[in-house]
């Protein structure tokens, strides 16, 4: 029976296909196409065994418009694939549209491929493949079809493999195909351009009263300290690896200076280079290695700032080639004793690897004749040691390997700050190894933060950041709503303007974007970024709240049909809604869901003829009932109505008529040519009015059965006539003769 969950799934995927036409009809009248269409009675079907297929594939329906002249090319290709979908076209449109699974949309494409391919080979001329530069990013691909489809420009779209879209376009439409390409694009750079936040709201934007953002940790101990030492009331929340600050707008200068500060440090510390020298030396083998003197297993290197006297061997298992192999990388053990030889390779002394040490990396390369060097404890050469280097200032602080103590010490005296010596000292701990770290002795002076349990903190995150990006910053179009409860900000960062909204259902979110300025695609796809912000507190059961022209979960129905209010077995799988200006008739059959619609002014006679040969309703009683129906609804205006004293009566169908009682408004659908005058008496219709009405539907008959025979009144009526424009002739006759005699009227 008609009305079941899925007849109602059916009349979501029928409307959103009613949707993309009445959109291409809708353009083309404000594009000013001539030739007004006469309205039409629309016809399709789709079998439950195909609709049973669609609702197994999956519940993502993607809807895709293809050119009308290969629409039933495509289906033959698709059904031999074992394909799922629904297709309809419309009047005189250029496109058909399909609705497919999501999970199908690469054997529509195949099909597709099948019918492009056949007519490439058939009428190559006839087709112009938009590929090179004109392909589409997979992400703009749904503007590109919209805008083509609301312009009624047939494409078919492939994929290729690199991700990207190709179109094929009818050589007749190549000048069409190529400035809605330059619609799309300028569509496409303005929905980019756009930034959605949806939001609970506390209090006005222009007017929160408080400051909320997130900081790292290091920043949120050092905003902590700082408003502890200031009895300042501020909160930190935890939000994963980083933590929320949130104040009231009073404390904003002090807390601004904290920030400052720690900034400052932040920057100062940030612009030394940390280098760590110890038991690691680096020996260039072009200039150092004297080749000829190498063993199987070692390398015979001279030692540097030596004048060419010292040479040392490294084994190659204590050795590794970088940078290509120009470079050789080792560590001396400072307790070691180290064979020194001559040039010749022999040994003439031996050196610790402490006293080795003081001849490599002696000096900083990033260091220049122009730096300015200050030395702690590494006049002699050490290896062992630090470097802070400043290209800013070019100033090297080169400091001995030793405890943080004498390092804080060192910086200080060159004039940093405590911020920015304890940020330091945490760098160069993080750069040392264990060892060096065992020597180094640092120990982070954190402050533990005592956190605040705001259950809403994103909430009043989300207003804090719009309130700092837009308030003062861009123009606000329309007002900013006072009241709390849910919002959506949207900002248009290619014109810096912005404008705040309730959560609202899609299609109103449209209709605000068009009043704004936008086109009608760009407010389409911005209302699509406003639904996909939406969340599940405001979705609930309605699905006009999400509904996109891109999707359409069919797991969920909010259409359904009403019902014929009648017991009549023949309307029993039958029912309607209304859709725009025009009604949607949906029958539900043994093996599919036949619908028709039916526009609005749509002849009466046109209607039953459909009613009866397209749906196939046999008896006069069922047709009348189906028809009442749509003239009461103002759908078919053209019915006949006449009124008596007590009744009103309008014909319904060729053979039936309604008689409605004017006091009670009981009514009662009869045959024109059987007027029941018992039922229309116990209607409350006097006996003298009751056979009137039978009089006057008997004459009807007699006058449709003769439609040249006249009454006596339409003889009286036509003889009247004749006599006046007699009448008119005489007189106009005697004006004439008067005028020729002399010009006096006789």
């Amino acid at each position: 029976m008609v009305g079941d969950d899925a007849c109602t799934t059916f009349i979501e995927l029928l409307k959103r296909m009613m949707d993309i036409f009445s959109s291409m009809e809708e353009r083309k009248r404000n594009r000013g196409v001539r030739g007004a269409k006469a309205p039409k009675i629309k016809l399709g079907k789709l079998s439950k065994k195909d609709f049973q297929k669609l609702q197994k594939a999956g519940l993502d329906i993607k809807y895709v418009t293809v050119p009308a002249e290969k629409a039933a090319e495509i289906e033959d290709n698709l059904l031999k694939m074992g394909g799922s979908f629904f297709k309809t076209e419309l009047g005189d449109s250029n496109n058909a549209v399909f609705a497919v699974p999501s999970g199908q949309l690469d054997m529509l494409q195949s099909a597709m491929k099948h019918a492009v391919a056949k007519e490439l080979q058939d009428n190559p001329e006839k087709i112009i493949v938009k590929d090179g530069k004109e392909l589409i990013d997979a992400e703009d691909i749904g503007i590109v079809r919209s805008v083509m489809t609301n312009h009624d420009i047939p494409v078919i779209t492939f994929k290729n493999d690199d991700g990207k879209y190709m179109n094929f376009v009818p050589k007749d439409f190549d000048g069409q195909y190529a400035k809605a390409m330059k619609e799309a694009e300028k569509i496409i750079k303005e929905v980019d351009g756009i930034d959605v936040t949806r939001y609970e709201q506390t209090a006005p934007l222009d007017n929160l009263g408080y400051e909320a953002y997130i900081v790292s940790q290091d920043e949120a101990r050092e905003i902590y300290a700082a408003a502890k030492s200031e009895g300042l009331d501020v909160s930190f929340v935890p939000q994963g690896e980083n933590v929320a600050v949130m104040y009231n707008s009073d404390i904003s200068e002090k807390v601004a200076d904290a920030r400052a500060e720690y900034k400052n440090s932040l920057e100062a510390s940030e612009e030394y280079i940390i280098d760590v020298f110890d038991d690691i030396i680096t020996l260039d083998m072009n200039k150092l290695n004297k080749e000829e003197l190498n063993t199987a297993d070692s390398y015979f290197m001279r030692v540097p700032n030596t004048a060419g006297q010292d040479y040392i061997r490294i084994k190659h298992s204590e050795a590794e080639l970088i940078n290509g192999g120009k470079t050789l990388k080792s560590k001396l053990d400072f307790e070691k004793e180290y064979p020194v030889y001559d040039s010749g390779g022999k040994v003439k002394r031996a050196a610790s690897g402490s006293e080795l040490a003081g001849y490599f990396n002696t000096r900083n390369r990033r260091a220049n004749k122009e730096t300015a060097v200050y030395k702690y404890g590494t006049d002699g050469g050490e290896l062992r040691r630090i470097d802070l280097f400043n290209s800013k200032k070019n100033e090297l602080i080169s400091v001995k390997m030793g405890s943080c103590k004498e390092m804080a010490a060192a910086l200080k005296e060159r004039g940093l700050d405590s911020k920015t010596v304890n940020k330091l000292l945490e760098d160069i701990n993080k750069e040392l190894t264990d060892k060096q770290k065992e020597i180094f002795a640092f120990t982070a002076e954190k402050t533990e933060i005592v956190y605040a349990d705001i259950p809403n903190i994103g909430e009043y995150l989300a207003q804090s950041q719009l309130s700092q990006s837009v308030i003062g910053k861009a123009e606000c179009i329309g007002e900013l709503p006072k009241d709390n409860g849910s919002k959506c900000c949207i900002l248009d960062n290619n014109t810096n303007k912005y404008a705040v909204i309730p959560v609202m259902p899609v299609r109103d979110v449209q209709i605000m974007l068009s009043q704004m300025g936008y086109s009608e695609i760009s407010a389409k796809e911005i209302a699509d970024k406003v639904a996909k912000s939406y969340r599940e507190s405001d979705i609930g059961d309605n699905l006009e709240m999400i509904e996109s022209k891109d999707y359409l979960d069919i797991s969920v129905s909010t259409l359904k049909p009403e019902r014929y209010d009648s017991n009549n077995a023949e309307l029993a799988d039958m029912g309607y809604y209304r859709y725009g200006e025009s009604i949607i008739i949906i029958r539900d059959d043994p093996e599919s869901y036949q619908y028709m619609q039916i526009e609005k002014d749509t002849p009466l006679a046109d209607v039953e003829k459909a009613l009866r040969d397209d749906f196939g309703l046999v008896d006069d009683i069922s047709v009348a009932v189906a028809m009442k129906q749509l003239i009461d609804d103002g759908f078919i205006p053209d019915a006949k109505v006449k009124e008596t004293d007590e009744a009103v009566i309008g014909q319904l169908t060729e053979n039936m008529i309604e008689v409605r009682e004017k006091s009670g408004g009981s009514y009662a659908i009869l045959p024109i040519d059987k007027i029941d005058t018992e039922r229309l008496t116990d209607m409350g219709i006097s006996e003298k009015g009751a056979k009137d009405i039978k009089r006057s539907a008997e004459k009807n008959i007699r006058e449709a059965k003769n439609p040249d025979r006249q009454t006596l009144s339409e003889i009286k009526a036509y003889a009247a006539d004749k006599i006046k424009e007699l009448s008119q002739a005489v007189k106009d006759k005697a004006v004439s003769i008067g005028k020729s005699k002399g010009g006096q009227e006789h």
